[in-house]
């Protein structure tokens, strides 16, 4: 019998291994969920267990943070490696732009680079914005309605916008359809337990992006009861909570459109108390529906190669500093929850379950770490880094901090124990964490604190690219308003 020679079988067993070791990919994105998070501790009356379940399979990054407090440029800088002070996209992005931008975006996205390397490409629900999904992925689902079903007739429960000439907001609060059915979370988690399913020829990606809790607050009502109105629990808040913040700060986070406390805090906070328990309440059902995606993966023909993240594009502030929304610099805004789970056929390679890693970490991170996981070559474009090294040590050498984004110029940076904010106009904000966890006392002017803070201004980035073509002018207050227009969007 004729044999076969040595360099032949080695060559055939490294293709054969680099195919086993080639896992798939389940990424789960939430939309506008902060750390009311059972196993993060946020608020005292969350729901999630599912998201707690899953957090004990891996690794939970407890200061976690997105590139750009809205959903346009954090799943932009996520998907495309890239972080918004490089692509110019800091504020939401329309049109087709994004798409003809070869640089950054077109062909260079994750899923994209998943697919050129052979993967089968699946995704549902909202994954990108302002970047179609239908370009993302070899076959898509659909969104189911977006932000899901309203009221007829422009019906609000709670929340009726004021008449001032900014942008406005579909936040609003109460319990709304009747079933579940109903919601696109559900339809979202319908075909995503179909594909999971499925024995698949070729190792897969398969996005999975649910809505809830980004606004309106709508969700049956089987959900409210969960929280009895009278037993809830309101975060922690003070009324002059900006009144040490510089007055360029005040003014960028200003959101005329939205709720603040002064409403919210009327009737003996009768507002916070309805809208805290409708936060609760859509986090508990998007958490079920994160539930039957696992419990589909679990039962599937993939439960033992398949990696797992599950992440939020950024946080949300239910009251603090005066606000019920995203956009701002600050902790509620930026900080996210995020969990990684090796497949179990590697987790002897990536570290023990229910590790908890409190290292700046960020979104911009997620790109270079499924590739890792997923044993596909690296994309020497990411700016972000792998976190594989913490899976296996949550403990070890890090970055100092972590960056976000909020428009052109004015950046934040998270570091272990410190939070720093530099405006455009170059005032300043710090905060630290082990003494004021709520950054309630702006500590940007202590001489005792200037070696700390020079060493987050040398962080900071050199350069601001000019806004990319994409993003349009929707400004949200005056400030937005000049800052766009100095930027040259008219």
């Amino acid at each position: 019998m004729k044999r076969t020679p040595f360099f032949v079988f080695l060559f055939l067993s490294l293709i054969a291994w680099s195919v086993r070791a080639k896992t798939n990919a389940l990424l789960i994105a939430i939309d506008d969920l902060n750390d009311w998070v059972g196993c993060m501790a946020g608020h005292p009356q969350a729901l999630t267990p599912n998201i707690d379940r899953l957090a004990k399979r891996g690794t939970l990054f407890t200061n976690a943070h997105c590139q750009g407090p809205i959903c346009g440029p954090s799943r932009a800088s996520l998907l495309s490696g890239f972080y918004p002070h490089r692509t110019g996209l800091y504020q939401q992005p329309g049109g087709k732009a994004m798409e003809k931008d070869e640089k950054f975006f077109h062909g260079q996205m994750l899923p994209q680079f998943f697919s050129a390397h052979g993967y089968a490409t699946w995704g549902v629900g909202k994954i990108s914005h302002g970047y179609s999904d239908k370009k993302l992925f070899d076959v898509y689902g659909g969104k189911f309605a977006g932000s899901g079903p309203k009221p007829p007739n422009g019906k609000r429960f709670n929340y009726f916008l004021p008449d001032v000439p900014w942008t406005g907001t579909q936040t609003d609060w109460g319990a709304y359809p009747d079933r579940d059915e109903e919601m696109p979370d559900h339809k979202v988690a319908d075909w995503a337990e179909e594909r999971l399913a499925r024995k698949s020829d070729r190792p897969f990606f398969l996005g999975v992006g649910f809505i809830r809790p980004h606004v309106p607050f709508y969700v049956p009502q089987k959900w409210f009861d969960l929280f009895p109105l009278q037993e809830i629990k309101l975060p922690p808040v003070r009324m002059d909570d900006l009144s040490d913040v510089p007055e360029t700060s005040r003014l960028m986070h200003e959101l005329p459109k939205y709720p603040n406390l002064e409403f919210l805090r009327r009737k003996d906070d009768e507002q916070f108390r309805k809208c805290v328990r409708a936060y609760l309440a859509c986090i508990a059902f998007v958490d079920h529906q994160v539930g039957r995606v696992i419990d589909a993966l679990d039962e599937g023909p993939h439960a033992k190669d398949t990696t797992v993240i599950l992440f939020s594009d950024h946080g949300y502030h239910i009251g603090e500093k005066d606000r019920v929304s995203k956009h701002s610099l600050w902790e509620e805004s930026t900080r996210v929850p995020l969990v990684v789970v090796p497949a179990k056929s590697q987790a002897a390679d990536f570290g023990a379950k229910g590790r908890v890693c409190a290292k700046p970490v960020g979104l911009i991170d997620l790109y270079p770490t499924m590739l890792e996981m997923c044993g596909l070559p690296k994309n020497k474009r990411n700016e972000g880094m792998s976190l594989v090294p913490l899976l296996r040590g949550p403990s070890r050498e890090w970055r100092f901090a972590v960056l976000t984004t909020y428009a052109r110029k004015n950046h934040a940076l998270r570091s272990e124990r410190y939070r720093y904010l530099r405006m455009e106009d170059g005032t300043e904000e710090f905060y630290d964490h082990r003494s004021d966890p709520n950054e309630w006392t702006n500590l940007a002017g202590k001489k005792r604190l200037q070696a700390e803070i020079n060493q987050f201004r040398a962080a900071l980035p050199k350069t601001d690219a000019p806004y990319h073509p994409s993003v349009r002018s929707a400004p949200i207050n005056a400030w937005f308003k000049d800052h766009l227009s100095r930027n040259g969007l008219k």
